[in-house]
């Protein structure tokens, strides 16, 4: 059995990529898998048929969609293609003509898979407030956090904790509220992802000690996360939040918001806060940063949680899944 991984142009984001090359590991243990990257990273009209003509010429026996790309259905046989969703929270932002393209291609499309996976029951409810799904053409099964994110021992620095921030570059993962919320807290804010002329424009207004890296290898990364002291994940809105599993299997307390699914996400192993109130996600780090019960046992519970979140268990359900098409 072959299984087809259709990808999203690399420079649209790695966060899908990292997690799904993960399941890929796991996957090419038993089966023939292939990685197919679309080549526009674009999402207009002409970008979806460029990457959709491609995407038909290397379909393979059971093809898979990773990413946001669901118009991909509109090309790829039905029988044997299946879809992963993580979010559909831009829909809710568009409006006019432009939403109703929006839900053809992006939603109404999933009726054509063969199977529906959402990786959150948020996620799960998003689409079924939509569009119509009979229960056995869906199913929900949560991102594995990948095992290079393992336990790293690293002594808290309370004096100046390191507050690691993932994908700088993306307004919802809330970075301009937490530069105000972190303003005169002693600390070293490292951002992973290019900054926005605004946020730049915070920092530089700010009296936070910070640095920026981006385009790093997943190597890198995880060695970002054993460097810092803090997780930082006070996310606007998400389809799951892997930065707060990532963060938990490294041993690191974690910030994140008080909603779905980042709480659910979370389990016990993290300080939840209001992402729209500044001063919530002050308090919540001045939490951090001064109890030190608090903090081991943040990272106790998020040891914890993240079992439920392990490679194996994940990589047998979309064994499962896979094998029912084939």
């Amino acid at each position: 059995m072959k299984i087809t991984y259709f990808f999203r142009h690399p420079k649209v984001g790695f966060s899908i990529q990292r997690v799904f090359q993960t399941v890929n590991k796991g996957v090419a243990q038993t089966q023939e898998i292939e990685e197919v990257f679309l080549p526009d990273q674009k999402s207009g009209i002409l970008s979806i048929f460029i990457n959709g003509f491609y995407a038909k010429k290397r379909q393979g026996k059971i093809n898979h969609i990773t990413g946001d790309a669901h118009y991909l259905l509109y090309f790829l046989k039905s029988k044997n293609t299946i879809v992963t969703v993580h979010d559909i929270m831009y829909y809710s932002y568009l409006s006019g003509f432009k939403k109703r393209l929006w839900k053809f291609l992006y939603i109404h499309s999933l009726k054509r898979a063969a199977k529906v996976i959402f990786i959150s029951e948020f996620a799960k409810e998003q689409v079924l407030n939509e569009i119509n799904l009979k229960p056995e053409h869906y199913c929900v099964i949560p991102n594995p956090v990948s095992k290079d994110f393992k336990y790293h021992q690293k002594e808290f620095c309370a004096a100046k904790p390191i507050i690691l921030h993932i994908n700088g570059n993306l307004e919802r993962k809330n970075l301009a509220r937490t530069i105000k919320a972190l303003d005169n807290i002693p600390c070293h804010l490292r951002i992973v992802g290019k900054l926005s002329e605004r946020n730049t424009l915070l920092l530089k207004q700010s009296n936070i000690e910070y640095s920026n890296v981006y385009n790093l290898s997943n190597e890198a990364v995880v060695q970002e996360y054993e460097n810092s002291d803090i997780i930082n994940f006070p996310s606007l809105f998400e389809g799951f939040g892997m930065p707060i599993i990532e963060g938990q299997a490294v041993g690191r307390p974690v910030l994140t918001s008080n909603i779905l699914p980042m709480k659910s996400v979370a389990g016990e192993g993290a300080v939840l806060v209001d992402p729209k109130s500044v001063e919530s996600i002050k308090n919540g780090y001045i939490k951090i940063i001064t109890n030190d019960n608090l903090r081991n046992n943040l990272v106790k519970k998020g040891m914890l949680n993240v079992k439920h979140f392990q490679l194996n268990t994940v990589t047998e359900l979309y064994l499962d899944l896979y094998n029912n098409l084939n």
